[in-house]
């Protein structure tokens, strides 16, 4: 049967909850209780992780080229969405037939699906949504917030700001960006949606020196993060400064070393 979303998100809390110990959800005694062998080795820049069945067994192998810490917020998040591709039925059939789930940067359509719903899942599994957004309403909006509540799942700043976002626990929109202060993508909440009337890939107009300028001052004060009023007009570029339109946000910054950074806004 084909999960949508919310199948999916219900499924990978059901399992979180029976592995919740200390806090967190155990990702590798859930691996262990499948029989999952997890192997750590050398891949090259190829994936993060991949999940594959050899002679009836399911082995989950971890690059650690590109997931070096076997402790780090990030190999949870890895082995979880390779135990999406475990729990998804459809997912786990293509494995048992012989089907690769390892996508190169050119995804089709169904490719990117798929990808997707493991994220969903790995989300999911290891920050619940009733326990996340009740613990989301102990600190200020925006990566107050977000820095606790990665403390709190061991889940990666990143990972923390996108379920974040998608859960809709403010009205913001998330724009990330490469080490070179390049625009990577953007990300929206629902209620940001409404707000702005935006409906597709949002128009980021993304002042590249402006970022510089705030990595800097964040490296220079050893900052967590850089904050600051902004008018929506600087980053979205269909937005007429001065207008209506142009409405006044919270601007938050944070850094997250070779994989660039995020730039948080926050509007009422």
């Amino acid at each position: 049967m084909k999960l949508n979303l919310d199948d999916i998100a219900e499924l990978a809390e059901s399992i979180g909850k029976r592995y919740f110990s200390k806090g967190k959800v155990a990702v590798k005694n859930v691996a262990k209780n499948k029989r999952i062998e997890i192997v750590y080795g050398k891949y090259g820049n190829h994936y993060d992780g991949l999940l594959c069945r050899e002679e009836g067994k399911f082995y989950m192998h971890i690059n650690l080229e590109k997931v070096p810490d076997k402790k780090s917020e990030r190999i949870r998040f890895t082995i979880s969405h390779e135990l999406g591709h475990y729990f998804i039925d459809n997912h786990r059939k293509k494995l048992e037939q012989g089907i690769s789930l390892s996508f190169n940067s050119e995804m089709t359509v169904d490719e990117k699906r798929i990808e997707h719903e493991a994220n969903h899942f790995a989300s999911h599994l290891l920050m619940p949504k009733t326990l996340f957004n009740k613990l989301a309403q102990k600190k200020e909006q925006g990566f107050d917030s977000i820095l606790f509540l990665k403390k709190r799942f061991d889940v990666s700043i990143y990972a923390t700001t996108i379920h974040y976002i998608h859960l809709n626990l403010s009205t913001s929109i998330m724009i990330k960006w490469h080490p070179d202060f390049t625009y990577h993508y953007a990300s929206y909440s629902s209620s940001f949606s409404e707000l702005t009337g935006i409906t597709k890939r949002p128009p980021v107009g993304f002042p590249e020196n402006y970022v510089a300028e705030v990595a800097k001052t964040i490296e220079e004060n050893s900052l967590d993060y850089f904050e600051a009023a902004t008018p929506l007009s600087r980053w979205i570029s269909t937005i007429t400064p001065g207008s209506k339109k142009d409405i006044v946000g919270l601007e938050q910054t944070i850094k997250l070393g070779d994989f660039g950074g995020i730039t948080l806004l926050t509007f009422q």
